[in-house]
């Protein structure tokens, strides 16, 4: 079932009900959402062909994050919270609006979403270590400012302050800069490689010029990569005969080179099958920042790059850009 996930992560609650908690999704590609506190509490919500959906929310006060995809947005939630969220699928943070009552402290947090997304594009056009901390400071500072004037009550200010402009004020620059870098290299020439094919051919970037790639980043020993292969599997089969080449790249150390064979050959993975050189230190994988996996990355025919993290084969995302780019 493809879905959506919002995911309500307590920062300290006791349980009310909250009504009439709903929303309208615009553009979503999922069937449902679904409401999870950090204890393990789950509630689903069908989407409806509008991508409108509407329920009880048994949960009390408190901050959370809610996630679409891989899309996250800081929540708060009180005992006696009556919203509805207002979003486009394809325009997150540019978008997403609260409206009822507590509406207006949630927008504050979604100006503040906003406020981070600006900043990684600018930064994403050029900005060194020295200038993204300036600037990571310069934005939570203000955000302090702005917290410390409004009206807001006592507890979401408290928590704001600490769980969300502390931490940030630690991790927003290292944050920026990954985000950044990813964004980056979009629309310009990819990073090329050079690796070993399962059959020992050396296979590079440049041999698939005049074609789409889309490059899967994985590990035998991953099991969230594994969860894609039938995805993977499926997609190959809906494009084929298409302009567009399927690679997968193994960051698997040269210890387990016979397992990724064996592996590859057992479960009869198709398209080209590579193994990097460097696991994760190879220059492709360094180039990109991939830190975890899988990862996948699409390139357009002159070798540019459409998405440096493109959606992954189980998301109706990347099936829609390939269904307008291979027409």
């Amino acid at each position: 079932m493809k879905y959506i996930v919002l995911l309500f992560i307590c920062a300290g609650a006791f349980a009310q009900n909250i009504k009439n908690f709903k929303g309208t999704i615009k553009n979503a590609d999922a069937d449902s959402v679904y409401v999870q506190s950090v204890r393990g509490w789950q509630q689903a919500y069908a989407l409806d062909k509008k991508g409108h959906f509407e329920g009880r929310l048994q949960q009390g006060m408190g901050l959370f994050t809610l996630y679409y995809k891989d899309k996250k947005q800081p929540l708060y939630l009180t005992n006696d919270t009556d919203i509805n969220i207002i979003a486009d699928a394809g325009k997150w943070e540019s978008t997403i609006l609260f409206e009822g009552k507590g509406a207006e402290a949630n927008n504050f947090l979604a100006e503040m979403t906003r406020d981070k997304e600006n900043l990684i594009d600018r930064m994403a056009k050029g900005g060194d270590a020295e200038v993204i901390k300036a600037e990571a400071e310069k934005l939570t500072a203000d955000w302090a400012n702005r917290l410390k004037t409004s009206n807001y009550d006592f507890f979401f200010k408290s928590m704001v302050k600490d769980i969300f402009i502390g931490i940030q004020n630690k991790n927003l620059p290292d944050e920026i800069t990954k985000i950044a870098k990813i964004r980056s290299l979009e629309g310009k020439p990819s990073p090329g490689f050079s690796f070993k094919s399962i059959d020992g051919k050396t296979v590079k970037l440049s041999d698939f010029k005049g074609k789409y790639v889309y490059i899967d980043i994985w590990a035998t020993w991953c099991g969230p990569c594994r969860q894609q292969i039938p995805h993977l599997q499926e997609m190959e089969e809906k494009y084929s005969g298409k302009n567009i080449a399927f690679v997968s790249i193994s960051v698997d150390k040269e210890k387990d080179f016979e397992k990724w064979q064996e592996m590859v050959k057992s479960e009869n993975l198709g398209g080209v099958q590579l193994i990097a050189d460097k696991d994760w230190k190879s220059d492709f994988v360094v180039a990109y920042g991939i830190q975890s996996i899988p990862r996948f990355i699409l390139i357009d025919p002159k070798g540019n790059v459409v998405k440096a993290n493109a959606a992954r084969p189980s998301d109706n995302t990347i099936h829609n850009i390939l269904d307008k780019l291979l027409k």
